[in-house]
């Protein structure tokens, strides 16, 4: 089963961190976070750590990032948090943001543990919805792998304790 890991963290990227503005409007974080990505692995492939990208023929749509390899873009994300980029070269907010740069490899690995081990693999249908719209479908893929029983509501197990 997909988890659909990658729309979480789309999701918290924009709702909590702010957008960037340019000539054409309000970019979301999460495309930022995309052109971020991909220039990391442009600047891997032009250092010649890596062949080359697999065929965007056969994957229209993606970026440079996303058609690299698995691997290949473990040292693309490596790239950035050792700041071997030229900063000057990347996006917005990110633009000679050394700190902002670097923090982004943390941010996303923790955003998709998050993700992953949340409810949000089980709210199905209404993933999407408002947070207080969102009801679980399915019992999500990181309880079961945890042996968490799920929510017990009205669960009085410390009463009584101070």
């Amino acid at each position: 089963m997909d988890g659909l890991i990658h729309e979480y963290v789309i999701v918290v990227l924009d709702q909590t961190l702010p957008s960037t503005m340019n000539q054409g409007g309000s970019i979301p974080f999460s495309k930022s976070t995309a052109n971020l990505l991909d220039v990391a692995a442009f600047q891997l492939v032009r250092t010649g750590r890596v062949e080359c990208f697999y065929d965007t023929c056969t994957s229209p749509g993606k970026g440079n990032f996303a058609n690299l390899k698995r691997s290949d873009r473990l040292m693309a994300i490596d790239l950035l948090e050792r700041l071997e980029i030229p900063l000057v070269s990347l996006p917005e907010p990110f633009t000679n943001n050394p700190g902002l740069t670097q923090s982004m490899k943390n941010t996303l690995t923790q955003l998709t543990l998050f993700g992953y081990y949340s409810e949000w693999t089980g709210y199905g249908a209404t993933r999407l919805d408002r947070p207080d719209c969102r009801c679980i479908e399915y019992f999500p893929i990181g309880w079961t792998q945890t042996n968490y029983p799920g929510p017990a509501f009205g669960y009085r197990n410390m009463r009584g304790f101070y």
